[in-house]
C-alpha cells in the first residue's frame, strides 16, 4: 500500500504557479528600481541585488512584492538604503571633519563601510593624545544630533572619569565624607557618619549619583531629627531610637504622661488622650536642660544623653534610668522659653562639628563625648549676656527612685576645672533671653 500524503517540503503544482508569478513581479520590481540581480533565490530567501550607484545590498523578494510601500518607503523613493541616506551620509562626513580638525583628529579613509548599511566609510584615526580608534560620520553627533564634545573613545571615557571624580572630591569637601578606596571607574566613600557608598563614574546615571544628599542613612536620619522637633512642639516626646516611615506609628509620650503611637503624616492631633483643645498654647515650655549618662540598655554601649524636658524633668529622667541611663550630671530647670531649645542645638551642633557620630538616634552619643558635651554647654552659657560661671552638684536621688539607686553615690561632682556648668537661680532674672 503506498502513501499518497506530500511530504513537508514538497509544493503543489499549484502554488508553483503563484510563486514563479510573484517573482516575475519581483523582477518587474527591479527593473522599475533599475536593480542588478546578482544572485537570485525564493520568495523569502535574501536575494543579492546592485543598484545603479553601485551598491550592493539583499531584498527579500516577498517584501517587495507583498505589500505596494515595500519596507514602509514611498514608492517615489529608492528602495536602496545608501542611496535613500547618501545626503545624511554626506552632512554626517562634514560635521566628522569639522569636528576632527578642532579636536586635532587625524583621520585617514579606509575601503570599509559601517555595519548600518547607509555607506558611512569607516576612517583610520589618531587623537593627538595617540589613541588609535574606527570612526565614521555616524560617531560624530550625539542622539540629539549635535556635534560630539570629544570624537576618541579613551580621551571621551577619561574626562567623564575626569569629571566624575571631581565630583566626588567636591562631595568630599561639601559633606566632610572620606575615600576608603580607589578604582579605575569608581571609589568607595564613607559618610561622615561612617555610612559606606560607593561613586561610579564611568555611566551617566553614575555621575549623576554624585551629589551631596548621596547617602541615604542621614537623610533618614535628618528626617527623624526635622520629626523629633516637630513633636517637641506639641511637647511630645519621642521613645524611638531611630526613623521608621512617615505612615508608621512611633513610640511616644506627651507632656501629660500619655504613652501613644505617634504617626509623622498625623502630627497635628498630637496625643489621642488628651483634649484637643490643649493644643492651643498651653503646651508647657522646655524649661529643663539635662545631661545623663549610663549603659544604654538598646544599644549595649556607655553612653551620654543631652537632652530637654519640661516642668522639673523627672519624668523624663526617670524614662532614661529605666534605660539604663542612671548618672545624672547637669540639670538645669527654669529655663526662660526657647533658651533649653537653643541650647540642645548648639550642643549638638556642636557634638557635630567634633566629629562625634550618635550610637543611636540623633542625641545619643558614646560616653567619651561627655566632657564636649559638658564644655559645650557650659560654652554656649558663657556667651550669654548677664551671666556668670558658677559650679554645680547635682542631687539625682529622686530620679531614680523608679529605676532603682546606681552602685555609685547618688549625688554627680561635676568637675568645675575642666568644665564650666550653671544653676537656673542664673537665668531666671534675665528678660532679655525670654525675647
Amino acid at each position: 500500500m503506498t502513501d499518497d500524503r506530500a511530504e513537508p517540503w514538497s509544493v503543489s503544482t499549484e502554488a508553483v504557479v503563484h510563486i514563479n508569478a510573484l517573482m516575475d513581479l519581483f523582477r518587474q520590481a527591479c527593473q522599475l528600481q533599475e536593480w542588478t540581480i546578482e544572485e537570485e533565490r525564493n520568495l523569502v530567501g535574501w536575494t543579492d541585488v546592485r543598484c545603479t550607484a553601485g551598491h550592493e545590498f539583499r531584498v527579500k523578494a516577498l517584501d517587495v512584492v507583498s505589500s505596494p510601500r515595500p519596507f514602509g518607503l514611498d514608492p517615489s523613493k529608492p528602495m536602496c538604503r545608501q542611496c535613500r541616506s547618501a545626503d545624511w551620509v554626506k552632512e554626517c562626513l562634514a560635521v566628522l571633519q569639522s569636528v576632527a580638525s578642532s579636536q586635532g583628529v587625524e583621520l585617514t579613509a579606509t575601503d570599509e563601510r559601517d555595519e548600518s548599511e547607509d555607506g558611512h566609510v569607516v576612517f583610520a584615526a589618531k587623537c593627538s593624545n595617540g589613541h588609535r580608534f574606527k570612526t565614521t560620520g555616524a560617531d560624530a553627533r550625539t542622539w540629539r544630533g549635535d556635534p560630539v564634545d570629544i570624537l576618541c573613545p579613551d580621551c571621551r571615557v577619561a574626562a567623564r572619569s575626569a569629571e566624575g571624580f571631581a565630583k566626588i572630591e567636591t562631595v568630599l569637601r561639601e559633606t566632610q565624607s572620606t575615600v576608603v578606596k580607589r578604582y579605575r571607574n569608581a571609589a568607595e566613600v564613607r559618610c561622615r557618619r561612617g555610612h559606606p557608598h560607593t561613586f561610579y563614574v564611568d555611566s551617566p546615571d553614575g555621575r549623576a549619583a554624585i551629589r551631596s544628599d548621596f547617602c541615604g542613612d542621614c537623610g533618614r536620619l535628618a528626617q527623624f531629627q526635622e520629626f523629633l522637633e516637630q513633636a517637641k512642639d506639641l511637647g511630645i516626646t519621642v521613645l524611638e531610637s531611630q526613623w521608621i516611615a512617615k505612615s508608621r506609628a512611633h513610640r511616644a509620650v506627651c507632656f501629660a504622661g500619655h504613652e501613644f503611637g505617634l504617626v509623622p503624616n498625623k502630627m497635628k492631633r498630637g496625643c489621642p488622650e488628651c483634649p484637643r483643645g490643649m493644643y492651643g498654647g498651653t503646651v508647657p515650655p522646655h524649661d529643663v536642660y539635662y545631661i545623663v549618662s549610663g549603659l544604654d540598655a538598646t544599644t549595649g554601649k556607655e553612653t551620654v544623653k543631652p537632652g530637654m524636658s519640661s516642668g522639673n524633668g523627672y519624668n523624663r529622667l526617670r524614662q532614661h534610668a529605666e534605660d539604663g541611663l542612671k548618672a545624672q550630671h547637669l540639670r538645669i530647670q527654669g529655663l526662660p522659653l526657647g533658651m533649653a531649645r537653643a541650647l540642645e542645638t548648639f550642643v549638638l551642633a556642636g557634638l557635630d562639628r567634633e566629629g562625634w557620630l550618635s550610637t543611636r538616634g540623633v542625641e545619643y552619643f558614646p560616653a567619651a563625648a561627655l566632657p564636649d558635651v559638658m564644655d559645650l554647654a557650659g560654652e554656649w552659657f558663657t556667651d550669654q549676656p548677664g551671666l556668670s560661671p558658677r559650679p554645680v552638684i547635682v542631687e539625682v536621688d529622686e530620679v531614680l527612685d523608679a529605676a532603682g539607686a546606681p552602685e555609685a553615690d547618688a549625688v554627680m561632682d561635676v568637675d568645675v576645672a575642666d568644665m564650666v556648668v550653671f544653676d537656673s537661680d542664673d537665668v531666671r532674672d534675665v528678660p532679655a533671653l525670654t525675647r
